[in-house]
């Protein structure tokens, strides 16, 4: 019981700690809700950076591009451009680039590993089932209690961290009206 109880003070200061520095702490639960273009981080993460299955989620249009292509005709069709800049130095990265604002990029410690998610960019964000996008105010974002936080040159960011991992970050950066004008996670690898 002794032990329990110092875990639960223990997770609890870090909680704290996090929040007293200006982090949005939530719980893996509504973590695993944050969607990127409509989709479950979680399902981008467990692609490893896999060509084929981030074309099953995001399909895109052949139209001669160099990256995959489902051979879908969509209504609005998307189109990629898939980079590994690594390949001359040896690092194993992959970035997907897409036409709506989406950018994802993977790496990998060596060659073969699974690859992770360690930066990505979108224009609109689902977090705990409130969909916001670039340019709408954070207000709009009642689905969970955000702290604004006061970055360098001026810039107000909400961060936000999983319960427990508090050096990944999702940062969405505010403008002086406090309307999204940026949507990104990073991690360092």
């Amino acid at each position: 019981m002794i032990i329990l109880s110092i875990g639960l003070t223990t997770q609890a200061q870090l909680i704290q700690e996090a929040t007293d520095l200006g982090y949005t702490v939530v719980t893996e639960n509504i973590y695993n809700t944050i969607k990127f273009e409509g989709i479950l981080f979680t399902d981008i993460k467990a692609t490893n950076g896999d060509i084929d299955q981030m074309a099953n989620l995001f399909p895109v249009e052949d139209n001669g591009n160099t990256g995959p292509t489902t051979g879908l005709q969509l209504a609005q069709p998307n189109t990629v451009t898939i980079e590994e800049p690594g390949a001359i130095t040896g690092d194993v990265y992959r970035d997907f680039k897409y036409h709506n604002g989406l950018e994802v990029t993977f790496f990998g410690e060596n060659q073969g590993d699974d690859l992770e998610v360690i930066d990505l960019k979108s224009d609109n964000i689902t977090i705990n089932g409130v969909t916001l996008q670039i340019g709408d105010p954070i207000t709009d974002l009642t689905s969970i209690n955000y702290i604004i936080k006061d970055g360098a040159n001026n810039n107000k960011l909400v961060k936000v961290v999983k319960e427990g991992e508090y050096a990944v970050s999702l940062s969405i950066r505010l403008d002086s009206n406090n309307k999204l004008s940026e949507i990104h996670y990073y991690e360092n690898p």
